[in-house]
């Protein structure tokens, strides 16, 4: 009896340490997904600004090669 009381406990005690593991994993993953989308708002900011300034030095280099084509005149 002793020995099935003894098993029992551990059993108990394995089952405690995997929910304990769960409710961190679920935790860590929830942050983790907050954080991706954190980075994912952040990457769409970022794209769009460089496809601004992407637009910008388009610009300008079409404004330095019309000056460079008027001096030839």
């Amino acid at each position: 009896m002793e020995a099935r009381s003894q098993e029992n406990g551990h059993k108990e005690e394995n089952l405690s340490k995997l929910s304990d593991e769960l409710a961190y994993c679920k935790n860590k993953n929830s942050s983790m997904e907050r954080e991706l989308k954190e980075m994912e708002e952040r990457y769409s900011e970022i794209s769009l600004r460089f496809a601004e300034v992407e637009g910008e030095r388009q610009q300008l280099v079409m404004a330095v090669r019309n000056l460079k084509n008027g001096k030839k005149f």
